[in-house]
């Protein structure tokens, strides 16, 4: 009896005094964004803090502070503030250009990241094209919290297959799994921001960018189920048609024999006409229809051709997740060239075989 009095005794003064280290929402600054720069031999973090204690979640405060570490970031901004610095609401952390092209600063901020009790390890991440801080800084109209707009980006190209990662997470598991990662990269756009390219991680070094055409030649090949592909547009006889792919089906073949990898995709595209000319009839011609779909596959294979040998030839870095599936489906042979498959994989004979079915093409006469 004594026991249950004290215990509850216990728990009531813990439910009437509240937590002892507790700190009221007006005491604290949330943080929505931090931009990372690269500052000679310091770190430029910009964060950007919404005015909530004010009650406004339109306006904000930005805010630079110079630092070896995470840590550093931290640690002045408690001092140099009455407030309490919060990490819970961080929507993305922005890697600005010159330091994701320092591996060394990459390794040891992704190790601070997974070692912070604190911070959200599904934070977005992305690259800026130059400074973080001039994307942290972009006044954006109609969107005046960058943290919530890219953020809100981030969300709906990962859910329509246009990016590949879009959390530290991702990223993380990306680089330990393959040493690669496709991290969205993102541009000052007039008075707002853009994010159509992919920056090439490798070994937690910059090493390059995807372009949007190259972006989605990789997006097809890794999840082609889910892949959207803009419109393709061809010309045939003289006249512009515009098509639309709403399904894609594919199967692949892999073979690793000694040193020598190759690799077949099969790639089958269902397609609807989007565009064309009324009164033209051309399209009620099977030959015309047939060269159509020439042209679009000749276009399609052009940018796999391109794009699979820049990834293979430039940066020799696999972003077709090739390796995965040797690991998954052929180890034994995989295990024994794993010290030297970059120079493998360069040199691998990968090709991509299309076909297309155009479904129909419409009521428009």
């Amino acid at each position: 009896m004594k026991k249950l009095t004290l215990s509850l005794l216990i728990i009531s003064t813990i439910l009437l005094c509240g937590c002892w280290d507790s700190v009221e929402i007006n005491k604290r600054e949330y943080l929505f964004a931090v931009g990372i720069d690269k500052k000679e031999d310091k770190l430029n973090f910009i964060s950007e803090i919404p005015k909530i204690n004010e009650g406004s979640e339109e306006d904000r405060l930005v805010y630079s502070n110079e630092g070896e570490s995470f840590a550093d970031f931290y640690h002045l901004n408690y001092l140099h503030s009455d407030k309490v610095i919060s990490d819970r609401l961080m929507q993305v952390i922005v890697l600005g250009e010159d330091l994701a092209r320092d591996s060394e600063a990459m390794k040891r901020i992704f190790d601070e990241i997974q070692r912070s009790p604190q911070m959200n390890r599904r934070v977005k991440i992305c690259i800026a094209k130059g400074k973080a801080e001039d994307i942290i800084n972009t006044e954006i109209p109609s969107s005046p919290i960058v943290g919530r707009f890219l953020s809100d980006m981030l969300v709906k190209l990962k859910r329509e297959s246009q990016q590949d990662v879009f959390t530290f997470d991702e990223a993380i598991l990306n680089l330990g799994k393959t040493g690669n990662a496709m991290i969205p990269l993102v541009e000052v756009n007039e008075k707002s921001l853009k994010i159509e390219r992919a920056a090439i991680i490798k070994e937690y070094e910059l090493v390059g960018f995807l372009e949007t055409d190259e972006l989605e030649a990789v997006m097809l090949l890794l999840d082609p189920s889910n892949a959207n592909i803009r419109n393709i547009n061809v010309e045939t006889d003289g006249t512009t048609i515009s098509l639309d792919a709403v399904d894609v089906t594919m199967t692949d073949k892999i073979r690793l024999k000694g040193d020598k990898l190759s690799v077949d995709y099969y790639v089958t595209l269902y397609c609807y006409v989007d565009s064309f000319i009324i009164g033209n009839n051309s399209l009620e011609d099977r030959y015309f229809l047939n060269r159509v779909k020439e042209e679009s596959i000749k276009k399609l294979s052009e940018t796999s051709t391109d794009t699979i040998d820049k990834l293979q030839t430039q940066y020799k870095a696999d972003l077709l997740r090739i390796k995965d599936k040797l690991y998954k489906y052929n180890k034994n042979e995989y295990e024994k060239v794993r010290d030297k498959y970059d120079e493998i994989f360069a040199q691998a004979d990968i090709k991509v075989y299309y076909k297309m079915q155009i479904k129909s093409t419409g009521l428009v006469k």
